[in-house]
């Protein structure tokens, strides 16, 4: 499972989809907010019954905004 889709390009991740997943292994609070994550988008695309890529593009778009909403 990669965590982000590979038609992401217009960024690089520092980090490989192993060492993230070792991460959020590793501590409870990076796990916590994954899986959060992870049931946000299920609730997300249950509810509004949008495509995987919908849901994607979401994300990708959150990506860039989450700073703004501190």
């Amino acid at each position: 499972m990669k965590i982000l889709s590979n038609k992401a390009d217009s960024f690089e991740m520092g980090f490989t989809d192993r060492q993230m997943f070792e991460a959020i292994e590793k501590n409870g609070d990076v796990k916590d907010c994954f899986n959060k994550i992870i049931n946000a988008c299920k609730e997300l695309k249950s509810n509004t019954d949008c495509p995987d890529d919908d849901v994607d593009r979401f994300l990708e778009f959150t990506i860039g905004k989450w700073q703004s909403y501190d």
